[in-house]
């Protein structure tokens, strides 16, 4: 080092405080500050999405744990469309569910598609014919009894960049009655 307090360095002038490493500069008092001003936003979008994904996650497991409580209730009972939908908008809002209870008002619709499966009579003969194609073992959707729900979720003041003030998400489960 030299004496005036700047090195020479490939034509140019490095501070003192730069060369040594234990040392820190004396004119960089608000540099922390700054850094803290300028991160600390970005922390609290980052913090704030993660704890937003993880309700949007939440609500989304519930609503496909009630289509497979209403497909559970076509494929079990005898119950009508209409008790079906009673019995799966009362698992998803009653007052007594311990837990996160969700807003009725925001369940856009709760389809349900009750369909009679045709049992079919496999003589021996047909068989072979059975194990030697797959499709047979196909059951056509069209067929198939569902329970859908769509759900509409608010986007977060913050998080409405993208431009939507809401979204929806949708479940669908289907079942052979």
């Amino acid at each position: 080092m030299t004496k005036n307090k700047k090195m020479k360095f490939l034509f140019f002038v490095i501070p003192e405080c730069f060369c040594r490493g234990s040392l820190p500069c004396k004119n960089n008092k608000g540099q922390a500050f700054l850094e803290g001003v300028f991160i600390l936003p970005v922390v609290v979008v980052l913090i704030f999405s993660v704890v937003w994904f993880a309700r949007v996650l939440l609500t989304w497991q519930q609503l496909v744990s009630a289509t497979r409580y209403g497909t559970d209730m076509i494929s079990n009972t005898s119950l009508s469309k209409e008790d079906i939908k009673k019995d799966i908008e009362n698992y998803l809002t009653h007052r007594m569910i311990e837990g996160r209870k969700l807003d009725i008002k925001k369940i856009k619709e709760i389809k349900i598609d009750i369909k009679d499966y045709k049992v079919k009579d496999i003589n021996i003969s047909d068989m072979l014919k059975i194990f030697t194609s797959i499709k047979s073992f196909i059951v056509p959707s069209a067929e198939m009894s569902s329970v859908s729900i769509t759900y509409s979720y608010d986007m977060p003041k913050i998080l409405r960049w993208a431009g939507k003030d809401e979204f929806e998400i949708k479940t669908k489960l289907s079942v052979l009655k």
